[in-house]
């Protein structure tokens, strides 16, 4: 049997959330023209300050212009990652799941020993964060992704005993 796609969603950016971004790039912008400036004065490059602005933004690109894909299917819940040049997919088989909640609070899901987490969002994504518990080997590992209420539906729908309501 064939594994049907029940629901397929892509990173909405919002307007707010990008003006932060923007924001954000700008002062990396900034940090770059700082090191210029102080290479044309003084002659010397700064390793520590050119690889914390290579650093910078490397995680802009990777929060922000990073987009994610959401298929969700009978048996799996898969995330394709849409980059620069690079394009992943990550799939959780949903019958290892432990639990699934609306919303991903970093306090409660640290007491419950996840040992991996794996983040498949974009930070400028107007959908909430969600959270999706389990089993990996013989621990527990989570994968924290957007979407919105109707795909979180689809999920319960699918499995209403694994769902956290907090």
């Amino acid at each position: 049997m064939k594994n049907k796609e029940i629901c397929r969603e892509t990173t909405t950016r919002g307007s707010g959330k990008m003006g932060l971004a923007y924001m954000a790039l700008l002062a990396i912008c900034c940090s770059w023209a700082y090191e210029g400036f102080r290479f044309n004065s003084t002659g010397i490059v700064s390793p520590v300050g050119m690889g914390l602005n290579f650093l910078w933004l490397g995680l802009w690109i990777w929060k922000v212009y990073y987009r994610y894909e959401v298929i969700l299917r009978q048996n799996e819940l898969e995330i394709v990652t849409i980059g620069l040049w690079k394009q992943g997919s990550y799939k959780v088989d949903l019958s290892k799941t432990e639990s699934f909640a609306q919303h991903y609070r970093h306090d409660f899901f640290r007491r419950t020993r996840i040992k991996h987490y794996i983040h498949r969002y974009n930070m400028a994504d107007v959908n909430p964060t969600r959270i999706l518990a389990f089993k990996e080997g013989k621990g527990l590992a989570a994968v924290i992704f957007c979407c919105s209420d109707e795909f979180l539906k689809e999920l319960v729908r699918l499995m209403p005993d694994k769902y956290l309501e907090f």
